[in-house]
């Protein structure tokens, strides 16, 4: 069982104390747990989804989290992870190939050529260090929500503040409500940027916590009902079409309540 060190700042206090650390603390086995978890929930735990570019998007995505990676200095809406994780590998003395190293966007300029060179050299190495990292791009994905939910609630009004808190509550009371709130927002960001919005309403890990029913019996089928409307929302909204992304999101949502982590 996992065991969980969460600070959950009580409704009691000043609005303005609310938004402090959330420090998850796992043990080694228990991260490789969640990351087993992340990289079948992104990649259906396939060594050659460690590397892949979708269609109708200009960036590849890297690694058991799908870490975007702009092939060009001008960035999209989305968030990009994959240089922070690849400065996080550097920090905990990660050997990188040398091209890796000194490549500040993606070499691959379409998609096209990506999957034209993915049993070549770069792409191969790639795979293989994302293949023996997993651990860590695991913690990496765990500071970004012990980060991000402090983030959230410093983007929040007073009341909203007060009904993250309730929801993340009820969340974290549980293992399994963990990994939905780190498989979320490694999936679907913290949802303050503004970048990512379609005709002004976001998608991410905040929009879903406002819209969950409070004292639900059920916490986490609350959850992906809630992300469930906030991303058909965003494919109503969106300026191109999304729906056949829809169903695949649809599917990885209904797991979380069929989730038993021990």
């Amino acid at each position: 069982m996992f065991r969980i060190v969460l600070i959950i700042v009580t409704l009691l206090l000043p609005i303005k104390l609310i938004a402090q650390s959330y420090p998850i603390l796992l043990s080694q086995s228990e991260i490789e747990t969640l990351a087993n978890l992340i990289w079948e929930n992104e990649g259906a735990g396939s060594n050659e989804n460690l590397t892949v570019w979708n269609r109708n998007e200009n960036f590849p995505s890297l690694g058991i989290g799908h870490f975007i990676w702009y092939p060009t200095e001008q960035k999209g809406p989305y968030i990009e992870q994959f240089p922070q994780f690849i400065n996080y590998l550097v920090a905990n003395k990660i050997i990188l190939p040398d091209w890796l190293i000194q490549q500040k966007t993606a070499p691959w300029q379409t998609r096209e050529i990506f999957y034209d060179e993915f049993n070549g050299v770069q792409l191969t190495q790639l795979r293989k260090l994302m293949q023996d990292t997993v651990s860590l791009q695991a913690t990496f994905i765990i500071k970004r929500l012990e980060k991000g939910i402090p983030d959230i609630l410093n983007a929040s009004t007073e009341q909203e503040k007060i009904k993250i808190n309730k929801s993340l509550s009820s969340l974290t009371s549980s293992p399994e409500g963990i990994f939905v709130l780190l498989d979320y927002i490694n999936f679907k960001g913290e949802g303050i940027s503004t970048k990512e919005r379609y005709q002004g309403y976001g998608w991410g890990l905040k929009q879903v916590l406002l819209a969950m029913p409070d004292n639900s019996e059920n916490p986490i089928l609350s959850f992906a009902l809630s992300a469930d409307e906030m991303l058909t929302r965003r494919v109503k909204n969106a300026p191109r079409d999304e729906f056949n992304w829809l169903k695949g999101w649809r599917v990885r949502l209904y797991k979380y309540p069929l989730l038993e982590i021990e």
